[in-house]
């Protein structure tokens, strides 16, 4: 079985401080978060930003010095979040893939946040899809094409097929959202089997679903997410921190008998440009 794969995701778009004070939103937060979570194991770091005010932003000069600050501490390869915010348009989405992560989230399909108050619905018309897919294509960086259902992992071969996407291509399978597939053994295994034969893929498991589906990701060759875009706690009643989550994967990791990947290996296992080129 391949090294393990530990990708972070610190901020996300909905934590803020009065739910946590552990929620990286400035720029040199997020940089040490960064550093911590590599010393804790983590190979890949997922960027989502905030404003001044820590709502969500797609703002150029936020990203450019929030990627540049992550850069300077760590090696860990950079993934752009590419889901602005509601209205976005399609450039203004692709503003963080202008700052040359080596990865971009690309979500390939819409989806009802049920869980939320006011419900928030998370737009990805095909034309918005395929908009980020070249745009990715064309500055060479990876997609990681976000399923949180069945359905977008088809949508994901489509762009496959249709030369959007190269191969080998790498998955996030989001497991658990109030509104997506939820978060089963049987479920998880199901969307792993619609996946194609080259591809790799990364577990993200929402809330108290976090620990269970990282088991179960790692037990069956995939790879882990963790962080507090997807869940607070470490356990009920303590909040975590993003390096305490990443620790305990890596623990799981080691109990389970699989080695964890530098970021340099995890370059060579998704099939990075950078891979043969050293860290960029």
């Amino acid at each position: 079985m391949e090294k393990l794969i530990i990708t972070v995701a610190p901020t996300g778009s909905v934590p803020r401080k009065k739910d946590t004070p552990h929620v990286p939103v400035t720029p040199d937060e997020i940089a040490e978060t960064a550093y911590l979570c590599e010393q804790a194991g983590a190979a890949v770091i997922h960027v989502h930003c905030r404003d001044e005010d820590e709502r969500p932003t797609s703002r150029f000069e936020i990203f450019k010095e929030t990627v540049d600050k992550i850069r300077k501490r760590t090696k860990l390869i950079v993934m752009t979040s590419t889901s602005g915010i509601a209205g976005a348009t399609d450039p203004d989405r692709a503003l963080p893939l202008k700052t040359a992560p080596e990865m971009g989230s690309l979500t390939t399909g819409t989806l009802n946040f049920a869980g939320r108050t006011p419900s928030v619905v998370y737009v990805n018309s095909v034309e918005t899809v395929q908009f980020l897919a070249k745009t990715m294509r064309d500055l060479n960086i990876k997609p990681e094409i976000e399923a949180f259902d069945v359905g977008f992992i088809q949508q994901g071969k489509k762009l496959i097929e249709g030369g959007l996407v190269k191969e080998p291509a790498h998955f996030q399978l989001v497991m658990g959202v109030d509104g997506g597939i939820p978060a089963t053994p049987e479920n998880l295994l199901h969307m792993r089997n619609q996946l194609p034969s080259t591809a790799t893929y990364v577990v993200a498991g929402m809330a108290r679903m976090q620990l269970p589906m990282t088991t179960l990701a790692i037990l069956t060759g995939g790879h882990v997410r963790v962080g507090l875009e997807d869940n607070l706690f470490l356990k009920k009643g303590v909040l975590a921190r993003n390096e305490e989550l990443v620790a305990r994967a890596r623990h799981l990791a080691d109990d389970l008998q699989r080695e964890v990947a530098t970021p340099q290996e995890a370059r060579k296992i998704m099939d990075l440009p950078s891979a043969s080129a050293g860290h960029v």
